[in-house]
């Protein structure tokens, strides 16, 4: 499946919670990995099957679940702190069915690199969804963007009063 840039030990962890979590009843929509000194480990779940909104329970059921897998060490050797969470309003995209279900929205991005013209940092439309790429609508011009060269990508929400 398509998806936004990851490292290594993200797609590790990022198989090891699909593969885990997905009999639970969820989905994981995105996992950051930081490591220095302690390793953070955030990983941001939703339910599988469409229905209710991810509790607090959920994440606690979630995080009991994966600590012992964590704590083996096969995946991180150093002391770490586990996050879960929902994704909440500023959910992010990673694969390309997430930003097919946005598709016509604007978005905001970074990069692993510069797009010439338009920089490291962007905000427009998307336009449609290519394999491996995404057409988007930035300052009036369109521009071809690389799943893999996304470093992270999120729904621009606008509220009017």
């Amino acid at each position: 499946m398509d998806s936004i840039s990851k490292t290594d030990l993200e797609h590790k962890l990022l198989d090891l919670c699909e593969k885990e979590l997905l009999p639970l009843g969820y989905r994981v929509v995105d996992l950051d990995c930081h490591v220095s000194g302690k390793t953070l480990l955030r990983i941001f779940i939703e339910s599988a099957n469409e229905g209710p909104q991810v509790s607090i329970d959920d994440c606690v059921t979630v995080s009991r679940h994966l600590d012992p897998l964590l704590e083996a060490g096969q995946y991180i050797n150093a002391s770490y702190e586990l996050e879960v969470s929902s994704p909440g309003l500023d959910r992010r995209l990673r694969l390309s069915t997430d930003f097919e279900k946005v598709a016509g929205k604007e978005l905001k991005m970074v990069l692993t690199e510069s797009i010439p013209g338009i920089g490291g940092q962007l905000r427009g439309h998307l336009l449609r969804v290519l394999p491996g790429q995404l057409e988007m609508k930035v300052s009036g011009k369109e521009v071809l963007v690389e799943l893999n060269k996304i470093k992270k990508a999120q729904t621009v929400w606008e509220f009017r009063i």
